[in-house]
């Protein structure tokens, strides 16, 4: 196997012996000069195939322990759902377990009304949610909330890889277009589609979406935080009220508080990477 670029002394893009490109893990691999030839072929812990350009960045972002839970949870997932999953899996996924660990450090709760859904629905994605807060709690010790578990397995639903639509003759991705466009004329800015930050944005939509046909009012934990958000991100928090003025009239859809909390929390994530306060 050939190291022909570092990443991080633990994580390096190779070649393999078919000129097949990879993204290789094993302590210290990324320490000698690049390029090299590796022989010894026992210091690669774990390689990951087809990997997007945009996540190898991420690597950098997130501790070697989450990518670890969130590899162990995948594997429990290939071998319990039947469907493809996207090959960007273990990276997107450390990334939501990073954000979810995030919020529960910061008290931040949300409630999840489509749970029993989830699990009549979608029985083996609720499954590997439940045994991923297991593996989260064993690896990184701590423990996320219940709710997290139909968090987990939406991501999962997400990441399988069928065709997208909403209802009726409602695209998925004509909405996710319409938002972008909302974000970039509040903020005067051009996101960039091809990168991270925007990929994260849509997985949050995606996840929106699919919770479209619930009902749930804000928690009595989150109104004060959410009454806080409204104020110090006061442009995100108008930017989210415009997006749920434009599903209201094109859609008849009522987000709730708890919902634009949420968009909140993620327009301002996305502006904040985006340098949308410039």
């Amino acid at each position: 196997m050939k190291v022909i670029k570092k990443i991080n002394n633990n994580f390096a893009i190779c070649l393999d012996r078919n000129n097949n490109e990879l993204i290789a893990y094993g302590r210290g691999i990324g320490f000698p000069q690049i390029p090299y030839e590796l022989d010894n072929l026992s210091k690669i812990d774990r390689t990951f195939y087809g990997i997007n350009s945009m996540y190898i960045n991420l690597i950098n972002e997130l501790s070697e322990e989450i990518i670890n839970a969130s590899y162990e949870i995948v594997e429990v997932a290939a071998n319990t759902i039947e469907k493809e999953l996207n090959t960007n899996i273990v990276f997107t996924l450390a990334d939501h377990i990073n954000f979810a660990i995030q919020r529960t450090e910061e008290g931040i709760k949300f409630k999840m009304p489509l749970i029993h859904e989830i699990k009549h629905l979608y029985p083996k994605e609720m499954e590997i949610g439940n045994r991923s807060l297991v593996i989260i709690k064993k690896i990184l010790k701590i423990e996320l909330p219940r709710e997290e578990a139909a968090s987990i397995a939406m991501h999962f639903i997400n990441a399988e890889k069928t065709q997208q639509v909403i209802t009726g003759n409602i695209d998925e991705r004509e909405i996710i277009d319409s938002i972008t466009k909302i974000i970039e004329e509040d903020f005067s800015i051009v996101i960039s589609k091809d990168g991270l930050n925007y990929s994260r944005f849509v997985s949050h939509i995606q996840y929106l979406l699919k919770r479209r046909d619930s009902e749930t009012s804000i928690s009595s934990d989150n109104k004060v935080l959410f009454d806080t958000m409204k104020s110090e991100f006061s442009n995100a928090y108008l930017c989210a009220k415009h997006i749920k003025d434009y599903l209201h009239n094109n859609f008849m859809w009522d987000i709730s508080d708890e919902e634009l909390l949420y968009m909140i929390l993620h327009i301002n994530r996305l502006c904040v990477r985006e340098d949308c306060h410039r």
